[in-house]
Formats: C-alpha cells, sequence, structure tokens
C-alpha cells in the first residue's frame, strides 16, 4: 500500500510540473520554462535537454532500458520532451525528439503493458506530423 502511495504521489507531483510547465510556456516565460525543465530533467533523469536531444537513439533507447524507471516516470518524461518538440517544426531537433517519444510509448507498451489514450492521441499526430514532414 505504501509503494502505491508513493507512485500515486509521484504521478500527481509530476502532472502538477508538467501543468506549470505549459503555463510558463504558454505566457512565453521561456527563461523559467528552460530552468524548471532542465532542473526537472537533471533531478529525475540525470541528464538536461540538450543531452537527451544529443543521444543517438540506440543510445537513448539503451537509457531509458537499463534506468529502472517506473511506468509513471517513464510517462512523464514522454509528456516532457513532447511538451519541449512544441511547436513541431520540420527540422532535425522536433524528429529526433518526436522519436524519442514513440520509444517511450514503445517501452511503456511492450514493458509495463501500459497505454493511454492521450498518449494513442499523441501517437497518431507524431505519426501524422512525419507523414506531413518526409
Amino acid at each position: 500500500m505504501l509503494r502505491r502511495d508513493y507512485m500515486l504521489n509521484e504521478a500527481r507531483k509530476l502532472a502538477e510540473l508538467i501543468a506549470k510547465l505549459l503555463g510558463l510556456k504558454a505566457e512565453g516565460n521561456y527563461t523559467e520554462y528552460s530552468q524548471l525543465l532542465n532542473d526537472t530533467l537533471q533531478k529525475e533523469y540525470d541528464a538536461d535537454a540538450e543531452t537527451l536531444v544529443a543521444l543517438s537513439e540506440e543510445d537513448f533507447n539503451a537509457k531509458i532500458a537499463t534506468a529502472d524507471y517506473s511506468t509513471e516516470k517513464l510517462n512523464a518524461l514522454s509528456q516532457l520532451l513532447y511538451m519541449l518538440a512544441q511547436p513541431f517544426k520540420a527540422d532535425e531537433e522536433t524528429k529526433t525528439l518526436l522519436n524519442k517519444v514513440l520509444a517511450i510509448f514503445d517501452l511503456l507498451e511492450q514493458k509495463h503493458a501500459y497505454q493511454s489514450f492521450e498518449n494513442l492521441d499523441k501517437q497518431k499526430i507524431i505519426y501524422q506530423y512525419f507523414k506531413n514532414n518526409e
């Protein structure tokens, strides 16, 4: 029961953080947004946004597969990377980030048997982005 409560608390905290980041980005407060995003990535995933973007697909997949992240933490990372990719531009950084989001979604489904309607909707949007930017 304690483990379940801990996981629910972690999920709640990450949801609040994502909401705060979305608010900062919507307000155009990019300095605070970038600082909070990088602080969170460093604290929770031992990496900053620049490092995660720079990782090759193989290295990124190995990192997330071997780092014993919970389902909630992996899902939060996918949400953070998706948010970082927005607005979707026709450039390599966006493609790289979206491929990493898809890799997390795949790991969530395969290893953790986790899917959500939100993630399925995001997958459709990502596949449409790739179709439009071939």
